[in-house]
Order: structure tokens, then sequence, then C-alpha cells
């Protein structure tokens, strides 16, 4: 064995431990579907029936009540809560109309880059819009 083993797995550690851009996509990803699931709890358009779904979610996080209590399972007990709440999120946003879904997700992400949905949109055909030509000066 060398010297310079531990130093190597030391390194790794450190460089595993790093968080990544990509880490703080999952956050800012998450961030985004509690606040869209949020938003179309409060609005009007959104039928009354479909907001139950999140409400009994709710309810079942916080009864008293559990398929897999945690006292049976220690480990996987609130694994059942989580997973209410995550299916009941999701089964909600899969049936709430898709056009609700679309503008308030364009509404939350203009609002966490800070930009408009016009200039968003114009970025967006920017990167689209290729010209494609040739060049010639006079003359030759």
């Amino acid at each position: 064995m060398s010297t310079q083993e531990p130093m190597e797995n030391e390194k790794e550690m450190n460089t595993a431990m790093e968080v990544s851009p990509k880490d703080l996509g999952f956050w800012k990803e998450l961030l985004l579907q509690i606040r869209l699931v949020w938003r179309l709890i409060r609005d009007p358009e959104v039928p009354f029936y479909l907001k139950l779904l999140p409400l009994a979610a709710a309810i079942y996080f916080i009864s008293p009540i559990d398929f897999l209590p945690g006292l049976a399972f220690p480990g996987i007990g609130a694994l059942d809560d989580l997973t209410a709440i995550l299916v009941g999120a999701k089964l909600f946003v899969e049936f709430v109309p898709p056009y609700l879904v679309a503008r308030h997700t364009a509404e939350l992400e203009a609002e966490m880059t800070g930009q408009s949905a016009k200039e968003r949109k114009q970025d967006e055909l920017s990167d689209k819009i290729v010209i494609e030509g040739e060049y010639r000066q006079r003359g030759e």
C-alpha cells in the first residue's frame, strides 16, 4: 500500500460530497411542483372534485391511521405517508386540464427566472431560428 491511496480516497469523497448544479435542479423542480400544486388548488377554473385529491392526501398524512404503522415497521412506516402525498399531488396535476397546468407552469418558471412570459417565448424562438446563407463581397 502506498501513502497516496488514503489521499486519493479523501479527494474522491470530497468530490462526491460536493453539490452539483444537477442536485440543485432537483430541488428547484421539487419547489416548482409544490408551488404548481398550490396554485392549481387556488385556481377557480380547476374543478372542485379534483381539489379533493391533494386534500385527501394531506388528511391521510396528518391522520394517526396508517396502512403501515410506524411502530410495526420503523423504517417503512413513514414511507406510506410520503407516498400518499406524492401520489396525491401527481394524480392531481395529471387530472387538471393540460392548458391550466401549462399556463401556471409557464408563469412559475417566469417568476423563478425573473423573465416575463413574452421574454421567455422570444428567447425560445431565438434558440430555434437558424438562418443559413452565403456571404460574398462585391467584386469577387
